[in-house]
């Protein structure tokens, strides 16, 4: 049985006798609350890696770091570009230099003094080294300086549009102590990332494997009347039922998207004190596969092309992801509408078509029907990909390729996939926002073929490329911008590097007496501004 914890409950237990049994079946339990404490708990599928979102992607670790760090700026409700560290700042006529100026005053929870020598160096020396979002957010600048306590300077190589946004994200850009991180030991192995000490609305608890993650409000924190809540608790629900049955009975108030059991939408729909609405993600997610263009097979484009076609990526959309979301046209999501675009080489469900080109590519059948036996791997906690792995073994079966499938834990599949390269085709939610030059580019350019989380793990490497990203990052013409990620959609699905699955939509389910909940226009930022209605 794992530890009780505090749990909220606005309203008492409504379950049956036999939902409670269940629950302590599969080794849940749920303490009660003590209604002295404004508490939110959240439920998530399972344990995460670090809670340092300079040195991963995964989103569970980075909402995480959003409760516990800072970034400089953040996101309104709106979308506009508001304070966090910075109370203001000043770009240059010329788009080369942003001065950010910081709040006095701004302490890490260990009362150690934050100043602007922490943006510079965390930004510089871990989040452009290790974070795949924040090395192209970065790309683009050639030095951050600290010119006192207060003000930070950006001077960039080239105007950079996308650098004021990019930089309220937690999942590239959160803040992170100096003084602990600059130390002999790597960011990747610092005992701070499972400890964490930010600037942020709330202060890092304890963390209890297979049970909770706890955050309590941080009382100094610099920005007025926030946080609302008084404790934040992760709870960590494996089974995607048993999440949707927690918050149908008030023992949980919130399911985000990446915990979301998407089978149980419906459900949660009737239940007459469940919102269920979807979240606001500019960051723009996609369920995607990644091809190991080292492997002799799919070192080919045109076997690539013909398994793409094998793919009845309609179907895969409706018993996956249950309808929520479109099939991909390209690297793009449609839900970026600015540069999108489906006018690039599609591939629809053509079995027949793909067999005649795996022949002309040299992989006929052999005596056995079968043409190349082929992995692919995923981390478990993606809830939509274990079904979305079985169809695609179905779908290559029936064009003669053995398909084994390889579940895993997340750690071993980001070490697997990201930094041994040891897969041949490997599938998760990667996004292509704010902004093609952070969400994009990271995944396709030759430099970012790096043992690193969500950097270019295909291998796939083509000079041409790399060029029109270049210039797409450096120029300041939104209809140029356009034009060029145009030319990089058409020369990515002709080459097909991955195969883009579907663009995601994001349901989440929480309290209806809850508000704030959808302010957070990343997904995974604070929920410092969540609270209870009066």
């Amino acid at each position: 049985m794992q530890d009780q914890i505090p749990i909220h409950k606005k309203y008492r237990w409504k379950g049956s006798r036999t939902l409670t049994t269940f629950l302590l079946l599969i080794g849940l339990s749920f303490g009660a609350h003590a209604q002295t404490k404004n508490v939110l708990v959240v439920a998530i599928p399972g344990d995460v890696p670090v809670i340092n979102s300079g040195i991963t992607t995964d989103i569970a670790s980075s909402h995480m770091s959003g409760q516990v760090y800072s970034t400089l700026v953040r996101l309104s409700p709106a979308g506009d570009v508001i304070p966090s560290l910075a109370e203001s700042w000043n770009i240059s006529d010329d788009g080369l230099n942003y001065t950010f100026n910081l709040f006095d005053n701004v302490k890490w929870h260990d009362g150690t003094e934050f100043s602007a020598e922490d943006v510079a160096w965390s930004l510089w020396n871990v989040n452009k080294e290790f974070n795949g979002p924040s090395s192209g957010l970065l790309a683009a600048v050639e030095s951050i300086e600290a010119l006192d306590k207060n003000t930070v300077v950006f001077k960039l190589k080239y105007p950079y549009p996308p650098l004021l946004r990019g930089l309220a994200y937690f999942n590239s850009s959160a803040i992170l102590p100096k003084h602990l991180y600059d130390a002999d030991v790597t960011p990747l192995e610092n005992p701070a990332n499972l400890a964490p000490v930010g600037t942020g609305p709330f202060k890092f608890k304890e963390y209890v494997r297979g049970s909770h993650i706890t955050f309590d409000r941080n009382p100094d924190y610099h920005l007025d009347k926030l946080p609302f809540a008084d404790q934040v608790i992760f709870q960590i629900i494996p089974n995607d039922t048993t999440r949707a049955l927690a918050l149908q009975s008030g023992q949980v108030d919130f399911i985000p998207y990446y915990a979301m059991p998407l089978g149980e939408v419906e459900m949660l729909r009737e239940a007459p004190e469940v919102e269920v609405t979807f979240a606001k993600r500019m960051i723009a997610g996609i369920y995607m596969a990644f091809l190991n263009t080292r492997h002799e097979a799919l070192g080919k484009k045109e076997v690539r092309q013909a398994l793409y076609h094998a793919l009845n990526r309609d179907e895969m959309l409706e018993k996956a992801g249950f309808g929520y979301g479109k099939v991909s046209a390209g690297p793009i999501s449609s839900e970026q509408q600015i540069f999108y675009t489906d006018s690039v080489k599609q591939y629809d469900y053509d079995p027949a078509k793909a067999e005649a080109m795996l022949d002309a590519a040299g992989y006929p059948r052999g005596s056995d029907g079968k043409r190349l036996q082929l992995r692919v791997s995923y981390d478990l906690k993606e809830g939509p990909m274990n079904n979305a792995a079985q169809l695609m073994r179905s779908y290559l079966n029936a064009v003669g390729v053995d398909l084994q499938i390889q579940g895993m834990e997340s750690a071993a599949w980001r070490d697997s996939a990201f930094t041994k390269w040891n897969f041949d085709i490997t599938m998760g939610s990667f996004s292509t926002g704010p902004d093609p030059a952070v969400g994009v580019e990271r995944l396709y350019v030759c430099r970012m073929i790096e043992p690193l989380m969500a950097r270019n793990a295909s291998g796939y490497c083509n000079p041409e490329l790399d060029k029109i990203f270049e210039e797409a990052s450096k120029e300041s013409n939104e209809a140029r911008r356009v034009e060029l990620y145009q030319q990089v959609q058409g020369i990515l699905a002709e080459n097909a590097p991955h195969w883009w699955l579907w663009d995601r939509l994001y349901p989440i389910a929480y309290n209806s007496e809850l508000e704030g909940i959808v302010d957070d226009l990343t997904g995974y930022g604070a929920l410092e501004t969540v609270r209870w209605k009066q």
